[in-house]
């Protein structure tokens, strides 16, 4: 098998970068390894690329391709919107059909809200819990990401210390140029450690708006929480009359057709969905309990934006949550049958190889991570891992025809077929081979 090259890519990001800072318009692209390649092309699972390569693909837009590149019936309903209309600065009758679905997939979904974006949806959440609460403190946990707002984005990727004064973590805000204020209603906590968050309540407890989380942490390492901890949090929120909102922009429709919250058995009081809502086109929402979400139609709650709702997006919405909908558990257990395969075969791979790697997550998104650990539990034994050897091998799997995420996740989408997932095997192991060669 011969290593694929990237040399036009590269020229390409070259030129990029005179008009583009960093060459890429998302930072999360700039990790892509041996450099960010530019795309031609996608059909199904593979992407095409300005050297004329073909990749299997498992960034998937970073999570959306559920249901592949392309998928025919979504681009058949996003072809006879255009025919319809755009934009219309109004409503129309597929946001309230979206809207339906969603309340009929999701357990706390009662009523909807649509917006374009995963940030958007947080803030909107954000805002609704203060405003039904009357409360301004928000608990977020280390390693769990919310989007790029400034009231959310700390302590991701960076270690926690204590705090000098107060409970929970030190703040540690994940860009320059922040707000200095903006973590002033922000409490951080350590994740899975449902003692952690009690003590923090305890302080706090009657000041606390809300607690957000993934209900799966899945943008440092994929990592599932802890047997009795989702309940432990909800029975906490229950006590101190604080709303539970689970951040799903990752793992709505994608953990299950009711998500996380639907997987574990587990209901928020708001939940944020987005990326694979709409197979590709922008769309983000904000779901929750009725007596929760009707605080926006008072009008005292601003909610708004001019692409909310785009007959566009609510159209490929529509056809993609109606496929998942009819093909209810066949569909995911077709799905995890595929993802629990890939997964077994790359950890056949790693063992014959003897190589410190660890292959943990759902089946439908895990991640790869280069340690000695035998399963890791949160955001800190994800910082033990070996961030730069992974990166490195990056640049040997994508040689030989397989992308992955930055980050290390491995985003699987119906169209990965078991003839994909087994030429994605061996791929493996010749790029496991030939790192091991070096």
């Amino acid at each position: 098998m011969v290593e694929l090259g990237f040399e036009q890519s590269r020229r390409l990001l070259e030129s990029s970068k005179k008009v583009i800072p960093g060459g890429v318009n998302s930072n999360v692209r700039m990790g892509e390894q041996p450099h960010p390649i530019f795309f031609e092309s996608a059909e199904g699972p593979y992407l095409f690329d300005a050297d004329g390569n073909r990749l299997i693909d498992y960034v998937m837009g970073q999570g959306p391709m559920l249901l592949g590149h392309r998928p025919g019936f979504v681009l058949e309903a996003v072809e006879h919107q255009l025919t319809q209309g755009i934009l219309y600065g109004g409503q129309h009758e597929l946001e309230v059909e979206v809207a339906r679905l969603i309340t009929r997939m999701v357990p706390s979904a009662e009523m909807v809200r649509f917006n374009m974006t995963g940030t958007e949806a947080v803030q909107a959440a954000l805002r609704i819990a203060r405003a039904t609460t009357g409360r301004h403190l928000v608990v977020k946990f280390e390693g769990h990401y919310h989007g790029w707002a400034d009231s959310v984005l700390f302590n991701v990727g960076s270690e926690s210390e204590p705090g000098a004064e107060g409970p929970g973590l030190a703040t540690m805000p994940e860009s320059a140029g922040m707000a200095p204020e903006a973590s002033a209603s922000l409490i951080v906590a350590p994740w899975n450690d449902a003692d952690a968050l009690e003590e923090v309540l305890a302080s706090v407890g009657d000041s606390v708006a809300a607690v957000i989380m993934e209900p799966v942490m899945a943008n440092s390492g994929v990592v599932e929480p802890a047997p009795g901890y989702l309940e432990a949090v909800r029975d906490l929120c229950n006590r101190h009359g604080i709303i539970l909102i689970f951040d799903e922009v990752i793992t709505g429709f994608r953990a299950g057709l009711g998500g996380a919250q639907g997987r574990y058995g587990v209901t928020p009081d708001l939940t944020t969905m987005g990326k694979a809502l709409a197979s590709g086109f922008p769309v983000g929402c904000v779901a929750g309990r009725r007596e929760i979400m009707e605080i926006v139609s008072t009008g005292t709650v601003t909610h708004a934006g001019t692409f909310n709702a785009s007959p566009i997006s609510m159209a490929a919405a529509r056809a993609a949550l109606e496929h998942l909908y009819l093909g209810g558990s066949e569909l995911y257990d077709t799905l995890e049958a595929r993802g629990h395969r890939l997964m077994q075969g790359l950890r056949g791979v790693i063992e014959d190889r003897g190589v410190p790697c660890l292959v943990q997550g759902l089946p439908t998104v895990f991640n790869l991570m280069f340690t000695k650990l035998t399963g890791v539990r949160d955001h800190r034994e994800v910082l033990l891992t070996d961030k730069a050897r992974r990166a490195a091998f990056q640049s040997h799997l994508a040689g030989a025809g397989v992308r992955i995420s930055g980050l290390g996740n491995l985003f699987l989408s119906s169209a990965h077929t078991g003839g994909v997932i087994d030429s994605t095997i061996e791929r493996f192991d010749q790029a496991l081979r030939s790192f091991l060669s070096e």
